[in-house]
């Protein structure tokens, strides 16, 4: 399988100048080039739509935010400066409400491929407003995936609440409110800008991926991991798409399209989020002297009780972000999770099994004309 090439800035503005960006479309990703979605998860992808479409629809990668940040990409999509991207969706919480609420749900366990795949079935067969803010945004959210349970990694160790009070924690979505009731300050800062607040000091601690603190670097600093699975949440969309351009798409495009979307939920959940998560952290372990924490009681019970706490918060937002039932929007979507839990146990860590089973339980219900 050939890996689609990562373009130059340059040769990227030489596509704009010469027109050639229109037969080309440009995927603009924001995380380094080191990244598992731009070394794996993306190239398969690429690779995935050429051969189903004869190679009628290509793609190329343009790594390393060098077309736009994480805030940005959302903007930059819309408005066709680029043909994809990567959304975090509460960067940009006004502009796509519904997906800013799902992502904010802080599901307990660490069952990521389950919480991912029921985010696809939730925004894709049961949120309305969320195809609509869509299609406001003239984008299409394909390959959402979900993380690995989030830890708390700290410059120091972390075992209580006692500890945590008055540190400040990177923190999006629902771990906010987390940070917050362990008694800490969050900071809703990028993954990237994450990493100089660190450097300087401006951090104490992140709730983020174990993962993370290889790709992003973030185990020079944070080498003390609280045994503690804070939960997951989803979808970070991994194939933010111009929605025009879609609509352009011959119909075997389309379906291309949406089986790549299903794979890319997939490869990079499992990928990414389950096998490279620890083996990330065992990496770092051994390089930087990462050591885990054994948590107290204390903060064990407060992550615990986290998720009945948390929902008069969630519906409190759902509703000053205009959502219209946010109370019925994620209650589909925690049944959509139980749902997916016994398939995610059955079929494991198997990345084509898992694209099959979303393929035929979401996509293949999906009308392209509809989206």
């Amino acid at each position: 399988m050939t890996l689609t090439k990562t373009l130059t800035l340059t040769s990227a503005l030489t596509l704009l100048a010469t027109g050639a960006l229109a037969q080309t479309p440009i995927y603009g990703s924001w995380p380094p080039a080191s990244d598992y979605l731009n070394t794996d998860t993306l190239p398969e992808a690429f690779a995935m739509m050429s051969e189903a479409t004869g190679g009628a629809l290509e793609w190329e990668l343009i790594a390393g935010g060098q077309l736009a940040d994480g805030r940005g990409t959302l903007a930059a999509v819309t408005d066709d400066l680029m043909q994809a991207g990567l959304q975090i969706p509460v960067y940009t919480p006004e502009a796509m409400p519904s997906f800013t609420l799902l992502y904010s749900v802080v599901v307990p366990g660490d069952d990521p491929m389950a919480v991912a795949a029921a985010a696809a079935e939730t925004v894709f067969l049961h949120c309305p407003s969320c195809l609509q803010e869509a299609r406001d945004n003239n984008v299409l959210p394909f390959g959402g995936f979900a993380s690995a349970s989030y830890r708390l990694m700290c410059t120091s160790p972390v075992s209580s609440l006692e500890q945590m009070s008055g540190l400040r924690i990177r923190a999006t979505g629902g771990y906010g409110e987390m940070a917050i009731m362990g008694g800490g300050t969050p900071l809703s800062v990028t993954l990237t800008e994450a990493v100089g607040l660190l450097q300087r000091g401006g951090l104490d601690c992140l709730m983020a991926t174990r993962e993370w603190l290889q790709t992003y670097g973030y185990g020079e600093y944070a080498r003390y991991v609280t045994d503690l699975p804070l939960g997951n949440s989803s979808p970070a969309v991994g194939f933010l798409m111009n929605r025009d351009l879609f609509m352009g798409l011959s119909a075997d495009e389309q379906q291309a399209m949406m089986r790549a979307s299903a794979f890319i939920t997939a490869k990079h959940t499992i990928g990414n989020y389950v096998i490279r998560d620890q083996e990330s952290f065992e990496n770092q372990q051994e390089v930087n002297g990462v050591e885990l924490v054994a948590p107290d009681a204390g903060l064990t019970a407060m992550v615990e009780g986290f998720s009945a706490h948390d929902r008069a918060r969630l519906l409190e937002a759902g509703e000053r972000l205009g959502v219209e039932d946010p109370a019925a929007l994620i209650d589909t979507y925690l049944a959509a999770v139980e749902r997916w839990r016994p398939i995610s146990a059955e079929l494991g860590n198997d990345v084509e099994a898992m694209t099959q089973r979303i393929w035929d339980e979401v996509f293949s219900q999906v009308d392209p004309s509809t989206l």
